[in-house]
This record gives structure tokens, sequence and C-alpha cells, in this order.
């Protein structure tokens, strides 16, 4: 065992319990919605009929294939690592047929979960191995588990946690393979992003930026280059071949993704797309992640001291930023904040540890630089407690009823997404603009407007007189039939009041839960105090080429 790895695992094994229960104890009472509803149906469908195709059309997300069939358009990987769940689902239905529901609530959000501390444990790492301390690192990772989006994308079976992981992973391992080119670390290479590209196909951009990155780290030991890529190789090709062979299966030809509708809509004008996801008043990736305004501050000191890895994260989260600019429906929504951004938020992240570190010296910066963090974690846990709170499509369709009522009916004929007579278009601007652009929308503050009234039983009419839009109107607007649909979102109340039967079954999980989230806390306050672990990474790990 390495000095570093043996300084880590058990840090690394505190932050995994602890994140993972916290997600477990605060997770959602909603079934698999949207499009995470049809990743899940291809699980089913896997699990059940040994079939990829579903019953579901939903045009672009699903559509039908080149055999007739219906085919949900996103990558394999989303489904695949709800499958785990699905087994034990059917195993205990099995047992318990009348908690089948419950069962299925509880265990579509378990990978999710899974991936977001796995999420946190591999940003922990990077931290590491950029010189932070065990300390810094450990409390940074915390930051990224419970400050950022990362919490409420951990919570829902959508595919963003598990891009999360992927993105993260394959960056940690660029980073790896650079310091210290060997056969095990390109195989893993090779394996993170043959994941990354099964979380969604757009990381092809990243994989791509990436293999520029490796060649220019590397120009200069050409034979190390040259066994790295033949290595990475070996892991990537089977599953670039998994994922040619699954666009053969559903849409008959190893080159079609089934994006193709959803790729007419790169219309937007690149500044404009990029001051929505980085400082719209609904979809700031800084309002939504306060942490990373720290980020910007702890940038010029890794382009200074790891030129190499602020190359590396340039070349592959800038193309990713860029495409998702130029795409008309880049807020992404339905979500909550800039879901398209999930992925790269570790990474952007992860220049606050080292600088932290950097300050070490200097008391009064390093004073600073603390209390700004805990201030910004503070805002950051506060606003993911507030997307927790409540399942995100309630209130966008409060807001989208709120804004029809005020500002009047829009004009749907020209949408570039056809409306499927649905009475309203899911991503178009006629829809969506006010809850993107407008601050009488915002989803931050309309949550915490439904969390002063719902879990009160406040009907509709007295809520609506303190409505975040009354800032603007003397209006009372007729928010009645979206409004009653509003409910807390947390998985207790699935059996202290949707299933009451189960209420058995329920207290035993909570017991669980607590006793595992203790012991978690108990791991990590251990880990963090010890002081053996406190030093920075060149006091523990062997000598490394610099960048």
């Amino acid at each position: 065992m390495t000095p570093l790895m043996g300084a880590t695992r058990k840090p690394g094994l505190a932050i995994f319990v602890l994140t993972v229960s916290v997600y477990f104890l605060f997770g959602s009472r909603e079934r698999p919605w949207g499009d995470a509803r049809l990743m899940y149906e291809v699980a089913e469908r896997m699990v059940t009929r040994g079939a990829i195709d579903i019953s579901t059309e939903w045009p672009p997300m699903s559509h039908k294939g080149a055999d007739g069939k219906i085919y949900s358009q996103y990558s394999l990987g989303p489904s695949l690592v709800s499958i785990p769940g699905i087994l034990l689902r059917n195993g205990v239905s099995a047992l318990a047929p009348a908690a089948k529901e419950f069962t299925l609530i509880l265990t579509s959000h378990i990978a999710s979960a899974l991936l977001g501390g796995l999420t946190c444990v591999l940003f922990f790492g990077m931290c590491r191995r950029l010189g932070a301390s065990v300390r810094v690192a450990m409390i940074s990772a915390l930051v990224l588990g419970f400050s950022t989006a990362i919490f409420v994308y951990a919570r829902y079976p959508f595919s963003e946690i598990l891009q999360a992981a992927c993105f993260t992973g394959f960056i940690a391992e660029l980073q790896r393979v650079t310091e210290g080119p060997d056969r095990r670390r390109a195989l893993a290479l090779g394996a993170w992003g043959g994941a990354l590209l099964h979380a969604k196909l757009i990381y092809a951009l990243s994989l791509a930026g990436g293999g520029v990155f490796l060649m220019v780290a590397l120009w200069r030991r050409r034979e190390a280059l040259l066994r790295v890529s033949a290595a990475a190789m070996v892991t990537f090709l089977p599953l670039l071949l998994l994922a040619a062979l699954y666009n053969h299966a559903r849409w008959g030809s190893p080159f079609s993704s089934g994006y193709e509708d959803t790729l007419r809509q790169m219309d937007e004008r690149t500044w404009a797309g990029l001051w929505g996801l980085l400082f719209s008043p609904g979809k700031s990736l800084f309002l939504y992640s306060p942490p990373l305004v720290l980020g910007i501050f702890a940038l010029p000191t890794l382009i200074r001291k790891r030129p190499l890895v602020a190359a590396c994260l340039t070349l592959t989260v800038l193309p990713v930023v860029l495409f998702y600019s130029r795409f008309l429906s880049w807020s992404g929504d339905y979500c909550y904040g800039p879901r398209y951004l999930t992925a790269v938020v570790p990474v952007l992240l992860v220049p606050i540890a080292p600088w932290l570190e950097s300050l070490a010296e200097q008391r009064n910066a390093r004073r600073v630089a603390w209390l700004a963090l805990g201030a910004l974690a503070a805002a950051g846990l506060l606003v993911q407690a507030l997307g927790n709170a409540f399942y995100w499509d309630h209130y966008i369709r409060i807001a989208m009823k709120a804004r029809t009522e005020w500002l009047g009916q829009p004009n749907r004929a020209g949408a570039a997404v056809p409306e499927r007579d649905r009475g309203h278009c899911d991503s178009c601007f006629e829809d969506m603009h006010g809850h993107q652009w407008l601050p009488a929308f915002s989803p931050i503050e309309g949550h915490a407007w439904l969390l002063r009234h719902v879990p009160f039983g406040h009907d509709w009419k007295e809520a609506e007189k303190d409505a975040p839009w009354r800032r603007y109107t003397t209006l009372e607007l007729d928010i009645e039939e979206p409004y009653a649909r509003a409910r807390l979102d947390w998985w207790g109340l699935l059996w202290i009041g949707d299933y009451p039967r189960l209420w058995g079954i329920g207290v035993v999980l909570l017991v669980v839960m607590c006793a595992s989230t203790l012991f978690g806390m108990t791991l990590f306050l251990g880990s963090v105090s010890n002081r053996s672990t406190t030093s920075s990474l060149g006091e523990t790990a062997p000598r490394r080429q610099p960048g």
C-alpha cells in the first residue's frame, strides 16, 4: 500500500458513508418522473423481458425506431445503474406484495445516492493529489456533497449524478495518468471514458478534449504516451462498441444516437446561453452552487501552480459548456438549476482545496478564505434544502400558471419543439422564459414560498397573497390546480401519510438510516481530527512530477 492510499482510504470511506447515509435519510418520496421515467422503464424491460424497447412514447425523448418499436433516446448507463435496485425491488415485492409501490420508490433512488457518494470520494482524491491536506480535502468534499447541486441530483434517478461521477472519475484518471503513466491507470482511464460515454453521448466532446490533453501532457514522453493510449483502448473500445450496438438496436445504425431531432435546436447565441447558465435569475450556476463563487478566486493559483491540471479542466469542461450554450433548451428544464452543468460542478470546485492549502502561511488571508467558504457553504446548503423540499415540477407548473394568468397566454404556433397537444411546451422559450429569466418566478424563492405554506395546510388563496410575483402585481392569480399538487418531498412521508400500514417498515428504515448517518459522522470527525492525516500530500506521498 502506498502512503497516499493509506492516508486516504479511511477518510474516503468516511466521506462515502456519511454522504450516502444523508442522501438516504433525506431521500425523495417521488417515483421516477420525466426523463428518469424513460431510463427506469428501459431498466425494467431489461430485467423482466431482456428487451430495451418501452411503452412510453414521449418525443423526442422517446420515439419509434427502425422496427416501429418505441425506444428511449438516452444512453444505456442511466438504465444499467438502476438494474440492482429493480432486482432488489422485485425480491422485496415478492415477499411483501403490499409494499410494492413503497419499495419501487425507495429502490429507484439507491443508485443516485451511491453515485453521489462516489462523486464526493473521487473529488476528495483529486484534492489530495493537488496538494490539499486530508482535513482540507475532506471538508471540501462535504461542501461538494451538501452545498452544491450534487445534493439535489443525488436524490433523483435522473442521469445527472451518473454524469457527475463519471466525469469526475475521468478527469481524476487523466490527472493520475499524466503524473505517473502506467498500465493500470491507463486501463482505468479507458474504463472511465467508456462509462462517461454511456452516461451521455455528448461527453464525446470531453473525451476528445481529454485525448488532446493527454498528447500535450505526454508529448515529450512519447513511448509512455503510446503505452497509455494502447492500454486505455483495451477498456474503452468494448464500451464504445456496446454504445454502437445499442444505437443499432434502437435506430438501425451504430451512428444514429436518437438525438437527431434534439440537435436541430442548436440556434441559440453562445453569449446568451452562457449568460443564462451562469447569471440568469432562474438558472445561474453560482446561485444553485454558491461555493463555486470561491472557485473564481482559486483559479489563478491553480493556473500558476498546476498549469497542466488547469489545461485539462479547460479542454474537457469548455467544449460541453459551449455546446449547451448553443442549445435552445440550454436550461435543461424541467429541473432545479442548470441541470446540464451538474456534471462539471465537482471539477470546477476542485481548485478551492489546493488554494486554501496555499494560504497556510498567510494567517489573515486563510481566515478570510475559510470564513468566505463557510458563508458560501451555508448559503449552498440552504439552496439545496429548498430544492429538496419539493420535487421541482410542482413549482415550475405553479410558475407557468401564474405567468399565464398575469402576462397572458403565449403564442406557440412557431415553437421550436411541438407542444404535442398538452397545452404547453416542455422546454420552449414560450413557456419557460419566466422560470429562467424573471425574478418574480425564481425557483429558489418559489420553493421558500411553498415551504411557508404547504406544510401548514394553507390553501392557494392564502398562499398566493405573499407569492414572489406579488412584488410586481396586485392581481390575485389563479394557481389553484397546480398548487393543490404541491407536497413535501421526503421519503418518510410515504409511511407516515401515503402508506400508513407500512409504518413499522418505515420506522425500522429510519432508525437504520439515522444510525448509519451517526456512524458516518463519527468516521468523518475521527478522520478530520486525526493529526496523522492532516498533513498535505507533499508530506505523505512520494514526490511527483510537477503539473
